[in-house]
């Protein structure tokens, strides 16, 4: 894999690490939320499972991120990372994960195209 893309996958990864450290963030509110009683066990739970599936997720894409294949031509780098996007996006249709792992996929993506243009 050509220096560029490599970092742009490299990158990427990092995103997606800070995604799940953003989430636990959430996660560690919620607790606290439900330790001083603002919120009911049930809540605590609900927000807890869908919390934990989404970290489920981007670990798992971050596993996926080895697979894929750039495009041929490595001159591109907007190609690469629009690649990179399409890729993880048909995962998480193809594995029916939540709707919010797209809406982070799409912001990293946001994010790393202002950083390498």
């Amino acid at each position: 894999m050509p220096d560029r893309v490599s970092l742009l996958v490299k990158i990427f990864k990092i995103e997606l690490e800070e995604s799940e450290n953003d989430i636990q963030a959430l996660m560690d509110y919620y607790a606290a939320r439900f330790e001083n009683l603002e919120i009911t066990p049930y809540v605590w739970q609900e927000n807890r499972a869908l919390l934990l599936k989404e970290v489920s997720c981007i670990k798992e894409l971050e596993v996926d991120l080895r697979d894929w294949v750039p495009p041929e031509d490595n001159t591109d780098i907007l190609a690469a990372l629009h690649s990179l996007e399409m890729y993880l996006q048909d995962l998480v249709i193809k594995y029916d994960y939540p709707e919010v792992v797209k809406i982070v996929i799409d912001r990293i993506s946001e994010k790393v195209s202002r950083y390498i243009e």
